[in-house]
This record gives C-alpha cells, structure tokens and sequence, in this order.
C-alpha cells in the first residue's frame, strides 16, 4: 500500500482505526482547529454549577480514575482549585510491572496535597498475566483486558459508594481524530452515573497538563535519573512502569506508528515542533523498541524474549513495516 502522510502533522494516514481524512488532511488536526471554536470558559462554569448540584455521596463529591502521571495531577489539581471539591475518592489500576521511582511518587503526591483517598485495585498477578499473554498471542495487543478494566472497574466502585460524578482526563476519541465533537460525557454515562471527561472542559494539551502538574510536585524520569528510555520522545508521559510501554510499542508494527509519532504529531499541532521536525524524530525513533522495557514485560507475563519477538513478526503488517539490516521492523518508506 501506499503510505501518505497527513499535509498538516505528518501522522501516516489509513491505519489508525477510525481516523479519517479531508483533502489529505487527518481528524485529529481539524480537531485541533474546532477545539478553537469551543468557549471552554462557559463549559468550565457549567461544570463548578454541575458538580455542586450532582453529589450523591455524604463524604465524596467525585471519584476519580488516577495512574497518578500528569494528567492525573491536573486533573485532581483543578477539580480543587477551580470547582469547588472538596473531597475525592482515587481509584488507581495497578499493573504487575516494575514501578518507577517516579510513579511512586506522583501517585503519593497527588494523595499529600489534596488530602485525598484512594483505593488501589490488584488483579491476581497469574491472571493477570494469563490476559497479557493470552492478547498478545491473539492479536498482539497484550494491555487489551487490562486497559479495559482500567476504564469498567472505577465505575462499578463508583455505584457501589454511590457516587455519581467520575472524571477521566482526555477525550482520546476527539483528540486522535475518532470523533467529529468534542463531547463532554463519556458513553458509560446513565441517569445515575455521570461520566466526564475533563479534557473536554479544560482544553487538553500534553503540555498544559504537565505544567499544571509540575507546579505541584511532579516529577519525571530525569528527576530520578532512572530508565534511560528508548524510543521516545520525552520521559514524562507512561512513566508508571516500565514493562507496561511494550503494549504500546507493538502498535507500530501493525500500524505503522508508535508513541513518537502519536506524540510528535501533537506537538507539530500544538506548535512545539514543525513538520520536518517531526518527521525527523519519527524516523530516527519511533521503531526502537526499549529494551528494558521489553526485559521487565516478558519477565512479568512469564515469557522469553524470543517468544515475544515471535508474536511480533506474527502480526507485523508487511504492507507498511519491513525488517532493516539490523532485524528491526522500519516503517518501510523511512527505511
């Protein structure tokens, strides 16, 4: 097939699932424009009035899904201090991977500043285990039970302490171009659980959301001088631990891009980088997968590193990624 780029930020058209295209420009750019359009003040005002007249739960005014990275500070940030919370219930997933020094530390910054309570959730470490490495034999994509109950298990928590407010952060399906509007609940929401995304009401940006954080106590991977990434972009984003980057690394061999070009094309939208720097990084980048990131993975599910090799060059896609000299999968027209 013929690989085409997006004219306005370089992300490779056709392959994400769901993303379309106008005059060879992606969703997610004319996105980023509508987001332009949208009076974000007025939406911020409607959600201080909706969160006064929505408690449910004597203790609790919302509960919120936290990994405890920098999106999750901003979010719990602003909830305090520009909506009126005063009380919010944490709900954190916990994956059997090795934890960073700096995800223990955000996660426990976010509980010291706002004084708030959570309830962390720990699947049996076979099963979970079992998942993995049961989605990555069947379709090489082994955070797919696990991501899921990331988004189902706070919300049964929430019905269960009667809560009727939960705040994710972004809209993915708006910011990577899925959906044409930028909606403010999330599709789980019912009469009795309201489900928010909060992206939706502050304008999401990767940088934004790390300023805000920054400002109260979060700290990166340079912080810590820890895990050298590979393969990246910056060391702030999914820095919670570190085998859990693999299921998003395998994303490049089915579809021809990974989290460089996820994240490069952002910041070509958002200003920081130009097209040609973009597309720079991505070459250079975006096809290195980490190897210490691959080392804690397979040690975790239980596999070996050959095995997990072999279930990528399973369901690599030839039309888009092709082996270089070295035996690593290249996004073919940057080989």
């Amino acid at each position: 097939m013929e690989i085409r780029l997006c004219s306005k930020c370089g992300f490779i058209l056709g392959t994400r699932p769901n993303l379309k295209e106008v005059d060879g420009v992606c969703s997610a750019c004319i996105n980023h424009e509508k987001k332009k359009s949208i009076d974000f003040e007025q939406r911020k005002k409607w959600l201080t009035s909706f969160i006064k007249d929505n408690k449910t739960n004597e203790k609790y005014d919302a509960l919120v899904a936290v990994s405890g990275g920098k999106d999750s500070t901003a979010i719990i940030r602003r909830l305090f201090e520009n909506h009126g919370v005063k009380k919010l219930l944490l709900v954190h997933m916990t994956d059997e991977f090795t934890k960073t020094k700096a995800g223990i530390h955000n996660l426990n910054n976010i509980i010291e500043k706002f004084n708030c309570d959570l309830i962390t959730v720990r699947f049996n470490p076979a099963e979970l285990a079992a998942h993995m490495k049961n989605d990555l034999t069947d379709s090489l994509n082994p955070l797919k039970w696990f991501e899921a109950q990331i988004y189902k298990k706070p919300l049964e928590i929430a019905k269960q302490n009667n809560i009727k407010l939960v705040f994710y952060g972004e809209n993915a399906e708006f910011e990577y171009g899925s959906s044409e509007t930028l909606e403010i609940f999330h599709p789980a929401t019912t009469d009795d659980l309201k489900v928010i995304y909060l992206g939706a009401i502050w304008p999401y940006s990767a940088q934004d959301s790390l300023q805000a954080a920054k400002e109260i106590g979060f700290l990166d991977l340079d912080d810590f001088n820890e895990w050298q990434r590979q393969g990246q972009l910056e060391n702030y984003s999914q820095i919670d631990s570190i085998g859990y980057y693999m299921g998003i690394w395998t994303k490049f061999v089915k579809f021809g891009f990974g989290r460089v070009t996820d994240m490069a094309c952002r910041f070509v939208r958002d200003g920081y980088l130009t097209y040609d720097q973009a597309q720079e990084l991505i070459s250079e980048r975006d096809y290195i997968c980490d190897p210490e990131s691959k080392q804690d993975f397979c040690r975790t599910i239980g596999i070996t590193e050959e095995y997990f090799m072999q279930m990528v060059d399973k369901f690599a896609n030839h039309d888009l990624v092709v082996k270089d000299i070295n035996g690593n999968w290249r996004r073919k027209d940057l080989i």
